[in-house]
């Protein structure tokens, strides 16, 4: 089977493999919820910005880094949520925003203090700095154009592509492609935080803040998913100029 499509369609109907993927995103909407919660907490109390009259926080960094946190799994939660309901296109919506969240993450793994920055910045200074397309362009390539313009025209607008997503369509598209790519930006959005998490703390956190264990299951699954799997390989040739990345 030559035709990659084909092939994604194939691989998109092994069930056993969707409730996995969807079963690992709400652990990380989980430890997203609760890295959040917890930090938030703790940012507002202690650190010296309050006390230097920068912010009505206690650590603007922990604060910002706890935000995009909760943000992320409030809308890791619902787009969850709406696949297993069947509402694809509604999920792929919440996934666009998640795509956002991701490039943020992305930005405080590179340097977490700019978490801080983020987060006292007023509308002009989030559409100079930190719009989607000034991110991608501090990536380094990280993540293609191409994917965020598809998102939005795949339930971040309305536009005529999202038919695929409604109802009773013959083109439509298979709710496991939409769980792969939501476990795909989940995946980066943990990665970042993560790093971004314990440079703010000077290490680990905390055993008491009972957050999943993460690393195993989402090494199963990058070791099991051939549609993740294809998917990644896919974007990576794309990456490497082997695929045209369209405008």
């Amino acid at each position: 089977m030559d035709d990659p499509r084909a092939q994604l369609l194939e691989l998109a109907k092994d069930d056993e493999a969707q409730r996995s993927r969807l079963a690992i995103c709400d652990q990380f909407a989980e430890w997203l919820t609760r890295v959040g919660r917890v930090l938030w907490v703790s940012g507002f109390f202690i650190g010296p910005d309050r006390a230097a009259g920068l912010s009505q926080f206690g650590d603007d960094r922990a604060v910002g880094v706890a935000t995009v946190a909760q943000i992320g799994g409030e809308l890791a939660a619902g787009a969850i949520a709406l696949l297993r309901a069947g509402n694809r296109y509604a999920a792929a919506a919440l996934i666009r925003q998640l795509v956002e969240v991701e490039y943020l993450a992305a930005a405080f793994e590179e340097e977490h203090e700019v978490a801080s920055e983020w987060l006292r910045a007023d509308r002009a200074g989030r559409l100079r700095f930190w719009s989607p397309a000034r991110l991608r362009e501090r990536s380094t390539r990280r993540f293609l154009n191409t994917d965020y313009w598809h998102h939005c025209e795949m339930g971040g607008h309305p536009a005529g592509p999202g038919m695929a997503l409604l109802p009773d369509h013959s083109n439509a598209v298979p709710a496991a492609f939409l769980a792969a790519d939501l476990f795909g930006h989940l995946l980066g959005i943990w990665r970042g935080l993560d790093v971004a998490l314990v440079e703010i703390l000077s290490g680990p956190p905390p055993a008491d803040w009972q957050l999943p264990d993460l690393a195993a299951p989402v090494a199963g699954l990058l070791e099991s998913d051939e549609l993740y799997a294809m998917f990644q390989s896919l974007g990576a040739d794309m990456r490497d100029g082997n695929l045209e990345e369209s405008e």
